[in-house]
């Protein structure tokens, strides 16, 4: 099957005709879902398939999409696409790509096509192994708020944005265009930025890269292609040694040597300096070390851009946060259920400690290993990763497309922890850790469920149990005080 490169992806975009139908195989994806939303804003014919229904499929419905549930040759056939697009998540040997190699269509990788997008804007692009998805959208939300009416394509719901993409102001030339790049799967360098982020590099995506010379290499070359200004995190030493030579570059973050140079203070506000010269004094509504960092990128691109300090502080000061990114969803006077995506170790001591220093009272953590080839390779790391949960539970390994390793999963990890000297729990399934969960919940206590794969319907179950008993709790005190009337 021959794919589109990124010149014939440009090319094709030039020479295609309003509303040229366009099929997204796997479209209820976040990315893929977004994507669909540009095509529509750019004046394509949309339609697609995909494994089940969810609300990405039904937001796209809404707009007109038809969407096919399930993979089925006959109907991208019928569909009649003069263009189709997979996502990394989509096998080569899927029924419907197999029809449109039939059929001569051209088909394209999904960051093919959003690179070539971004190629026709103003596009800036944020990188990283940790934070870029809730960069990505803060950074969107604060040009909306100062009124510059950006595009944007971020990797999850930020419910103030309403979608995951929208195609912006493309005939307005001072128009930015906000997209999160993803480096997992080898198309970081697709994309030739008009200014880039890069927030942070790690030992990650292991299952695609040889190693982590590879991994870097990926990062370098996204910089170079960066036409103009690159930021990136002064706090971590591998990209200040992949990009410290690079004159024109603007550094952020908590080392002294940083151009935008962060304080955070006892209130838990921070200061913001450009050398000498304080910028101002921000608050945002998330918690911890790594999203205050990841703020200061946004402010950091901002202020640089030339808009005001103050239009910043207010700008930034009302953004909530992504779906997945300390989502609390449950709170009432007794407990605090928050949902999180954190799934590598640097993600999971972050997030733990900082829902720990902002919330208190004990810390629950429920954990879902993510994908066997990670589990095996960050074993130890992991096994460290868990010092500020005051209980801990962990699941069987969510494969995400990954056949089994042996002697890899949830009760492995859980032994790796408990002989660290933190006592673990192996729960093997959700419904497992549900009752494990409710059994051990006491006043005060704040649970946290880790993991990118579908461990956030048991920490959305969790609330809704608290929130029925709750409201069970309510009428029986109702009808005792209405009985002694």
């Amino acid at each position: 099957m021959k794919r589109l490169n990124r010149e014939e992806m440009a090319r094709w975009l030039a020479e295609a005709r309003a509303g040229a139908p366009v099929y997204l195989v796997g479209i209820g994806g976040c990315g893929m879902s977004g994507l669909a939303h540009l095509l529509l804003d750019a004046g394509f014919a949309v339609s697609g398939s995909d494994l089940r229904e969810n609300n990405e499929v039904r937001q796209l419905r809404v707009r007109g999409v038809e969407i096919f549930i399930g993979h089925a040759p006959e109907q991208l056939q019928n569909a009649r696409p003069e263009l189709v697009v997979y996502s990394s998540a989509i096998r080569t040997n899927n029924p419907e790509l197999s029809m449109a190699e039939a059929l001569g269509a051209p088909v394209a990788r999904r960051a093919v096509l959003l690179a070539a997008l971004a190629y026709r804007r103003r596009s800036v692009c944020i990188a990283g192994m940790h934070g870029k998805t809730t960069t990505t959208a803060l950074l969107a939300h604060a040009l909306e708020v100062i009124g510059a009416t950006p595009g944007y394509a971020v990797g999850a719901l930020a419910p103030q944005l309403g979608r995951h993409a929208r195609g912006g102001k493309p005939e307005d030339g001072d128009s930015f265009f906000v997209v999160e790049t993803d480096e997992s799967d080898g198309t970081l360098r697709e994309f030739y930025p008009h200014q880039s982020i890069v927030l942070n590099i790690d030992e990650e995506h292991l299952d695609f890269y040889s190693n982590f010379k590879a991994v870097c290499d990926e990062f370098s070359t996204f910089a170079v292609q960066t036409s103009g200004t690159l930021f990136y995190c002064a706090d971590d030493p591998r990209l200040v040694e992949l990009y410290g030579d690079q004159p024109e570059a603007i550094t952020f973050g908590f080392d002294p040597s940083a151009n935008y140079r962060v304080q955070i203070q006892p209130d838990h506000s921070f200061i913001v300096w450009q050398g000498e010269t304080k910028l101002g004094e921000f608050t945002i509504r998330l918690f911890g070390e790594k999203n205050v960092s990841n703020a200061v990128a946004a402010i950091a691109f901002l202020h640089h851009n030339g808009f005001a300090a103050k239009e910043i502080i207010r700008a930034v000061a009302g953004f909530r946060g992504v779906e997945r990114r300390q989502q609390e969803i449950f709170r009432d006077d007794r407990f605090r259920i928050f949902d999180d995506y954190g799934h590598h170790p640097r993600e999971i001591t972050a997030t733990c400690r900082a829902i720990k220093g902002y919330c208190g009272g004990r810390l629950l953590v429920a954990f879902q290993p993510h994908r066997y080839s990670r589990t095996q390779h960050l074993l130890s790391e992991f096994a460290e990763s868990f010092g500020d949960a005051d209980l801990l539970w962990i699941t069987e390994v969510y494969a995400a497309s990954e056949s089994p390793i042996a002697e890899v999963n949830g009760q492995r990890l859980a032994t790796a922890i408990h002989t660290q000297g933190q006592p673990a729990v192996y729960a093997a399934t959700l419904e497992v850790l549900r009752g494990m969960v409710h059994e051990a919940l006491r006043p005060g206590d704040v649970v946290l469920f880790l993991g990118a794969g579908d461990i956030t319907g048991a920490a959305h179950q969790v609330g809704e149990d608290l929130k029925l008993f709750k409201n069970e709790r309510a009428n029986t005190f109702q009808n005792s005080a209405c009985s002694v009337e």
